[in-house]
C-alpha cells in the first residue's frame, strides 16, 4: 500500500501562494488585507454592541461584556474594554460607522472618534459629518490634534483640565528580571517625552557614530540612556547615596577569580557580566574593591570607629544585599548600618558586628532595649 504524502500545512500553502505572486500583486494584496483587517475590527465592535444589547454575555456566561470578550477571545482587559466602549459609541455615529465598514476610515481612527464622542456627545453629533470626512485622510496623529483643537474650542476649561489630567499619568517602572536584565517602561508628558527623545536622538545621530557601527537602533537608544545617566552622575557633585557616597557601580569579584584559580564571570548586583564590561568599568570609573574570600565574606574593609566608614558600608551592602530583617527586602539605599552590639556597650564597628536594617526595622530594634536578639536572617 502506497504511503500518503504528508498533508500540506496552512503555512506551507501560504508560502507557496506568496512565492507565486508578482511584486505588484503582493503589494496590492497586502494593502487590501490591512484594509480588510480594519473593516473586520469595526464590524467586531458593532457585533459586540449587538451582543451586549441582547444581553448575551450575561445570559449565556454570567459575565459583563468586557469579561465575556476576555474569556471567549483571549483579549486583554484593555483590548476588550476598548472594543466594548467603541461599539457603544458607534451606535451613535452612523455616518462614521458606515465609512469605516467600507474601509474608508481605519479602525484606530474610529476609536479616537468614539472617545471624543464619549466626552462630548451632544457637540460631537453636530460635527460628525466633518469628522467622518477628515477621518478618511488624516493620520492618527493629525486626527488626534484636530480633536484636541476642536475640544479646546467647545470647552477651553475642560481642555485645560484634561491636559493636567494627562500630565498625572506620567510614570517610570524600572525593575530587574529573573534573567538579571533590567526592564524599563515609562509614560511621559508631551514636554518630557520630547526632551527625552531629543537627548537620545542626539547621541544616536549618525554623525556621532563610528563607520563600523554594529549596534541595532534599539541597542543604541538603550546605550544612550545609560550615557545620559552616567554623565549626570559624573557631573553632579551633590549626588550622594544614603551612605554619603557618590552613586557607584560595585563589581563583585571572587578572590579565586582574581588569583586565576577559578573561571567565573564577575558580577554586578548578583548578575554575571562579560569580561569586556568589567574592563570597561575599570577603565572608565573609580575602582571600589570589595574582595571576597573563600566563604564569600568581604575582607580588609572597616575600622573600629563609631561612624561606619564608606568602605565598610560598601562591604556590608555587598554581603547583605538588602535589609536583614526576616521577610524584608528593602534595598541598601533604604537601610542603615546597625551595630548588633552597640558601640557604647563595647561593640566594634566591624563587618562581623554590623548589618543592614531598613529605617522601619532599625527603629523597631532600638525602640525596646529588651530586644537584645532581633530575628535577623
Amino acid at each position: 500500500m502506497r504511503e500518503q504524502p504528508p498533508a500540506t500545512t496552512r503555512l506551507q500553502e501560504l508560502q507557496i501562494e506568496l512565492e507565486q505572486m508578482s511584486d505588484d500583486v503582493l503589494d496590492k494584496s497586502t494593502t487590501d488585507l490591512a484594509r480588510s483587517v480594519s473593516v473586520a475590527q469595526t464590524r467586531l465592535a458593532v457585533q459586540v454592541r449587538e451582543a451586549e444589547r441582547r444581553n448575551i454575555p450575561e445570559e449565556l456566561y454570567g459575565l459583563g461584556t468586557t469579561g465575556w470578550l476576555r474569556y471567549t477571545t483571549a483579549m486583554t482587559t484593555a483590548e476588550a474594554s476598548g472594543m466594548v466602549k467603541t461599539g457603544r459609541a458607534m451606535a451613535h455615529m452612523s455616518t462614521i460607522t458606515e465609512k469605516a465598514l467600507r474601509g474608508d476610515i481605519p479602525h484606530h481612527s474610529v476609536r479616537l472618534l468614539a472617545q471624543a464622542r464619549d466626552r462630548h456627545g451632544d457637540e460631537f453629533s453636530d460635527h460628525e459629518a466633518v469628522f467622518a470626512d477628515i477621518g478618511t485622510h488624516l493620520s492618527v496623529k493629525d486626527l488626534r490634534r484636530a480633536i484636541d483643537h476642536w475640544e479646546q474650542q467647545i470647552n477651553y476649561h475642560d481642555a485645560i483640565h484634561d491636559a493636567h489630567k494627562r500630565d498625572q499619568l506620567r510614570s517610570l517602572y524600572h525593575h530587574q528580571t529573573i534573567e538579571g536584565l533590567w526592564d524599563t517602561r515609562g509614560t511621559f508628558t508631551p514636554e518630557g517625552g520630547h526632551i527625552m527623545r531629543q537627548a537620545v536622538d542626539g547621541i544616536c545621530d549618525s554623525q556621532n557614530l563610528d563607520t563600523g557601527e554594529l549596534r541595532s537602533p534599539a541597542q543604541r537608544r538603550a546605550d544612550a540612556v545609560v550615557d545620559i545617566c552616567s554623565f549626570w552622575l559624573d557631573h553632579n557633585p551633590d549626588a550622594v547615596t544614603s551612605a554619603g557616597d557618590k552613586p557607584h557601580v560595585t563589581v563583585t569579584v571572587d578572590y579565586d577569580i582574581l588569583a586565576g584559580h577559578l573561571k567565573r564571570l564577575p558580577e554586578i548586583d548578583g548578575s554575571a557580566v562579560t569580561p569586556g564590561t568589567m574592563r570597561k568599568i575599570t577603565c572608565d570609573a573609580a575602582i571600589i574593591p570589595v574582595v571576597l574570600g573563600s566563604e564569600g565574606e568581604p575582607l580588609d574593609v572597616g575600622r573600629k570607629t563609631r561612624t561606619i566608614p564608606s568602605a565598610l558600608r560598601r562591604a556590608i551592602e555587598a554581603r547583605d544585599t538588602h535589609c536583614t530583617w526576616p521577610g524584608c527586602h528593602a534595598p541598601p539605599s533604604w537601610c542603615d548600618a546597625h551595630h548588633d552590639v552597640h558601640w557604647a556597650d563595647g561593640g566594634d564597628t566591624s563587618l562581623e558586628n554590623c548589618r543592614l536594617l531598613c529605617r522601619r526595622h532599625h527603629t523597631a530594634v532600638h525602640r525596646d532595649d529588651d530586644n537584645k536578639s532581633p530575628p535577623y536572617r
